[in-house]
């Protein structure tokens, strides 16, 4: 891994979701996972059984996570001058759904994101 050092005088950060970080250091792997079911309804009508999630009613949360092929063996070479990156401010409105907003320096970085977005519109006719 190629260690730089970076020097950040000004961080703002607004909001950071589920199952997402905010992360200020080196790391050696960042490992992230959600799934999340979101419904919807037009009208506030609750069900009785709202809590309970059963991934296997839903194909997506069961299918594999398709994965990039292998590496091809690029040969690269790497001289860094100024070891020091130096940034004056950074400004993130939100982090969110499994991701990270990282100063430092990360070997691999493994992520997943699941949504299922369900919504109960109301009959055209009733309009």
């Amino acid at each position: 891994m190629l260690n730089r050092t970076s020097k950040v005088k000004f961080l703002k950060l607004q909001f950071v979701g589920a199952g997402s970080t905010l992360q200020i250091g080196d790391s050696e792997e960042l490992f992230f996972r959600e799934k999340v079911l979101a419904i919807q309804r037009y009208l506030a009508d609750y069900l009785g059984n709202e809590g309970s999630f059963k991934q296997e009613d839903y194909q997506l949360f069961q299918q594999p996570v398709p994965q990039p092929l292998p590496e091809t063996g690029v040969c690269s070479a790497f001289f860094h001058e100024n070891p020091v990156i130096r940034v004056r401010a950074i400004k993130i409105q939100s982090v969110s759904s499994s991701s990270t907003a990282h100063i430092g320096s990360t070997r691999s970085i493994d992520t997943d994101t699941r949504i299922k977005h369900i919504r109960n519109l109301p009959p055209r006719n009733s309009q």
